[in-house]
């Protein structure tokens, strides 16, 4: 049987619900035989999901996923992958982003109580575990509060752009958080790039260094699948993907290893980053 890899989750580090340890011992109960680490703006999970992936016989791919704007409207969420996660550079970078995310949500959570939906910030942190907290931290609240039915019908409701509780993210571009990651030695990847809808800015990542796109994701369809395939295919690019595992257990998510790619995809990842690594000595 082909190996697989998940290559795209989330831990408590995070915004998911399972621990960096449990996402590998769901990994490993899926068959997979590498699962990768991608937590928003935090490597602090690697290290405990290095030590199960010991325990449990499965190779972790020590990753990041760092959110970003290019110009005011369009997200963009880059993937890091065999990054250094104890370089210090990077983790001074992604402090900085911690603490921006700590203010953002405090702000969400005063702009929430000022429009009557009455969410504690002790509560929000609470549910973040120690993890980078993240809108979907004040989302549960939101539900917990009765405020709504749903993390889905949360985020429309009160989180997103125009409504009662929407702050404005810390402001990294793309070509900033590519930058990160490759002074951690890893290789950058752009995330769900369906959803982008902006293939002329992938093509100025492509020409600034990205060196990956995922092609495999839940909210890519048959279609999206097929032509950026292509697209990777045409350009030079690692084709890879994974789950976006979160799996808040209100919202309808993958699980760990519910979409996957060939092992194959790790392969040429390990290969690029050896490859950058050893031409910073030659």
């Amino acid at each position: 049987m082909d190996k697989l890899a998940d290559l795209h989750t989330h831990t408590t580090a995070s915004d998911g619900c399972l621990t960096p340890s449990q996402v590998v011992e769901a990994a490993s109960r899926a068959g997979l035989a590498a699962v990768a680490i991608t937590d928003h703006d935090t490597v602090d999970g690697i290290d405990e999901a290095l030590a199960a992936g010991e325990r449990f016989g499965i190779e972790v791919i020590a990753g990041v996923e760092i959110s970003a704007m290019y110009g005011e409207k369009l997200e963009v969420h880059v993937l890091g992958y065999f990054v250094d996660h104890k370089q210090p550079s990077l983790l001074k970078r992604l402090a900085t982003l911690k603490t921006a995310r700590w203010n953002r949500a405090r702000e969400m959570v005063d702009n929430l109580n000022a429009a009557g939906v009455h969410v504690s910030f002790e509560r929000v942190v609470e549910l973040a575990q120690g993890g980078a907290i993240g809108r979907p931290h004040v989302a549960k609240a939101i539900v917990e509060a009765g405020a709504a039915s749903s993390i889905g019908s949360a985020f429309g409701n009160y989180l997103l752009e125009g409504c009662p509780g929407y702050v404005p993210r810390y402001k990294v571009t793309p070509f900033e958080a590519m930058d990160m990651i490759a002074t951690a030695g890893g290789i950058a990847c752009c995330a769900h790039v369906a959803k982008l809808k902006n293939d002329e800015l992938l093509v100025k990542l492509i020409d600034n260094g990205l060196r990956a796109i995922e092609v495999w994701h839940p909210d890519h369809n048959s279609a999206a699948r097929r032509f950026y395939k292509r697209f990777a295919r045409s350009r030079g690019l690692i084709a890879t993907g994974g789950s976006d595992s979160h799996c808040f257990a209100s919202d309808l998510r993958p699980g760990v290893g519910d979409v996957t790619v060939p092992y194959d995809a790790v392969i040429e990842l390990r290969l690029a980053s050896r490859l950058r690594n050893n031409s910073r000595y030659t």
